[in-house]
């Protein structure tokens, strides 16, 4: 190698030693930053194939230095692909708590009573029109038959109050669904917009880490939403030039496409029937243009999974209650239960309650007639449900009475009749699921008592079960976020041992440098002389 060859070679390891210098600053301070990639100064050894004119066979070819060939960042794929499906099973489970406990704010009992048991207050409540209608059967109707109405009008009160904040609740998550809808929107479209300016970035032969890192830190985020599949592939931007184009898919069912390139879909709520279908539009550029091939879809009940699938199914999902329909798109959707499972279990309770008591009422008497109502202002008991359960016009006017009695001959203390009110809340009921439409779940079988306990028992073990599930994927989750943090975070060690290592290099280049300069200027000086 010749003497300016030695110099070159030496010019070359100084950059390349400042330039590791620079990347290893750069990743300490931005040890800090939220979704920054720690970042790996590429080299490669200068190499000239070419022979000199007067080489000979027993020369030996010695490298030229170090060339800078780039930057790049430290990234396991695997890993992040593992983390994300991580992220989405957390996503699905935190979402569906979070409704479950919304729903225990209004429907667990314990700790709302006054009772020596502390029941609740509906089941207070139930107990209080048991143990007056026992009075009553004991010292006679005539003194008690009031109470026994106010009472039977605090139960139903309570049920309306229920079925209120049950609805309100639906309302609510049914906002949360169109925020997470938008927020998920706009991510979408900051992944195509982040898509354009990396393939601008890649044009220019700039690696573009920063942007990369946004796109990454958007696409953790998405995966809390829905389950996502992350691919990258090369296309030709023509002249040979090869770009980069990642397309983003569901990662469940017909894994529709959400961002290809520089396109990417929009996602909407259709409310119709109370499904909450979520609709993906065609693939759009940032222009409006439709991506050629690209239609609007319909995702099914089972093509997503994450925290939007949890909300539609906290404000969908019937359980026992869901119709052949729902069951023939989903064979799961008898397990799963969200609010809507929860109306029709408190509909099924009011609706049950009110026809026993109208029975046992309706005899041929006069004052016979409905006790309960689907509105105060009639006696019509069709349809009733928790919501609209009241006290009938007639019993709340007096024209109709609670009988005593269904024998017309009886005698006036004869009080046969109330005793079977008495033993209406201690006798079994079947509470039919799905309204007859299901077939083939068992109905639930027990007391008035038994079932509304078991509304709370169910909603108890849905919040154990699902605390579990959680629990366990968040284990899992921050052990691979550990993992991928270990290859793409920066390590303070790592990087002071890279900083003595450049300064090293940096510092015995310079010497390199000197020693050549004192060499140089002694053979010229001698050659002078």
């Amino acid at each position: 190698m010749s003497t300016f060859g030695s110099l070159t070679t030496v010019r070359l390891g100084i950059y390349a030693a400042q330039k590791g210098l620079d990347v290893t600053g750069n990743n300490i301070t931005n040890i800090n930053t939220n979704g920054y990639t720690r970042q790996r100064l590429d080299q490669v050894s200068l190499y000239s194939s070419a022979a000199d004119k007067s080489a000979s066979q027993y020369n030996v070819r010695v490298g030229q230095g170090a060339v800078i060939s780039g930057l790049s960042q430290l990234r396991d794929p695997g890993l992040d692909i593992s983390y994300r499906n991580a992220v989405a099973n957390v996503g699905s489970a935190d979402q569906k708590l979070a409704g479950l406990e919304k729903l225990a704010d209004i429907l667990d009992e314990v700790g709302k009573g006054d009772g020596e048991q502390d029941d609740g207050v509906i089941l207070n409540q139930m107990n209080d029109l048991r143990d007056l209608i026992n009075q009553a059967i004991t010292n006679g109707i005539t003194d008690y038959e009031g109470a026994i109405k106010s009472s039977a009008t605090s139960l139903v009160t309570l049920l309306n109050q229920y079925a209120d904040d049950l609805q309100t609740l639906q309302g609510t998550f049914e906002t949360y669904l169109n925020q997470d809808v938008d927020r998920v929107n706009r991510i979408l479209n900051d992944l195509r917009d982040l898509n354009l300016q990396i393939r601008d970035a890649d044009i220019r032969q700039d690696p573009a880490l920063e942007l990369r890192d946004a796109r990454n830190l958007l696409l953790d985020e998405l995966s809390q939403y829905m389950k996502i599949d992350v691919t990258y592939s090369m296309e030709d931007a023509g002249a040979g030039l090869m770009l980069e184009k990642m397309t983003v898919s569901l990662g469940t069912g017909d894994k529709h496409t959400l961002v290809e390139g520089e396109y990417a879909t929009q996602l909407s709520v259709d409310n119709q029937n109370n499904n909450y279908d979520i609709v993906l539009s065609a693939l759009q550029d940032e222009d409006g243009q439709t991506m050629t091939g690209s239609n609007s879809v319909t995702l099914e009940d089972t093509e997503m999974y994450g925290s939007l699938q949890s909300l539609r199914e906290l404000l969908t999902e019937k359980g026992e209650y869901a119709d052949a329909t729902t069951l023939a798109q989903d064979p799961n959707a008898g397990t799963k239960r969200g609010i809507p499972y929860y109306i029709a279990a408190l509909d099924n309770f009011a609706r049950e309650f009110a026809e026993q008591m109208n029975k046992l009422n309706n005899t041929q008497l006069p004052g016979a007639g409905n006790l309960f109502s689907n509105s105060g202002n009639g006696d019509d008991a069709t349809g009733i449900t928790a919501s609209n359960i009241s006290i009938s016009k007639g019993w709340t006017e007096g024209t109709v009475s609670m009988q005593t009695t269904a024998d017309k001959n009886a005698s006036s203390d004869d009080r046969t009749r109330l005793a079977e009110f008495l033993n209406l809340f201690s006798k079994d009921y079947e509470f039919e699921t799905g309204a007859g439409t299901i077939g083939e779940a068992t109905p639930y079988k027990g007391s008035f008592e038994d079932m509304l306990l078991h509304i709370q028992s169910t909603l108890a073990e849905d919040q154990m079960a699902t605390t579990t599930v959680l629990n366990n994927y968040a284990i899992t989750a921050d052990s691979i976020g550990s993992d991928r943090e270990s290859v793409s975070g920066v390590d303070l060690n790592d990087e002071a041992t890279s900083l003595m290592v450049y300064q090293k290099a940096y510092t015995a280049a310079c010497r390199v440098m000197t020693a050549m300069e004192q060499v140089l200027d002694t053979l010229i000086n001698e050659m002078l002389i």
